[in-house]
């Protein structure tokens, strides 16, 4: 398969697919930090290549939850966000398979309700998220194995880091192996 893991520097989800053998790219604006065919640039520029499945974790950052109510009376930020849910909403329809990840946020209440929300206990992963995701042409994630292990994500941030290292830190899936080969297994009978 043809899978584009757009909006992934760390490449977890990408290696996943590479390690089955498939022609998986990540996609980002930023360089990867783990080795592997990466595309750095809009992901739009490779909307006219051909996709199996294109698997988008597109920025959280004017989505999330608590960017609803803490900044829902700025200006500036309603605009951003609402640039931010364009943007959801063109790469939904950019692609006839395609799998976008987001928080529990502005897009369940002004967009569309998730398809499935997954946590990466659900997989043996000992971490407890809410992982909301928006299927097209994709059948759910099932569960394959759960962790009695349920800590925060938010464990490995601390007040020495940037906000804007802690975001990238929360949303890597590189502390999720098990549900990234999961993901990747049950996604490789899609054609």
């Amino acid at each position: 398969m043809n899978v584009l893991c757009a909006f992934e520097s760390s490449g977890s989800l990408r290696n996943a697919f590479t390690l089955l053998g498939h022609n998986a790219w990540s996609c980002d604006v930023v360089k990867t930090s783990s080795p592997g065919q990466h595309y750095v640039g809009d992901v739009f520029d490779l909307c006219d290549s051909y996709w199996d499945l294109v698997f988008a974790f597109p920025p959280c950052t004017y989505l999330a939850k608590a960017q609803m109510f803490r900044y829902h009376n700025n200006i500036i930020r309603s605009f951003l966000r609402d640039n931010a849910l364009n943007l959801v909403s063109t790469l939904y329809n950019s692609f006839s398979r395609i799998a976008i990840e987001n928080p529990a946020g502005y897009l369940n209440n002004h967009w569309r309700a998730p398809s499935q929300i997954l946590h990466p206990w659900y997989f043996g992963d000992p971490y407890n998220k809410d992982i909301c995701l928006w299927l097209k042409d994709c059948p759910p994630v099932i569960a394959t194995k759960y962790s009695v292990l349920r800590k925060s994500v938010s464990n490995h941030v601390n007040s020495r880091m940037s906000q804007a290292h802690k975001s990238i830190v929360k949303s890597s899936w590189s502390y999720y192996p098990e549900m990234c080969k999961a993901i990747a297994e049950q996604y490789s009978t899609l054609l």
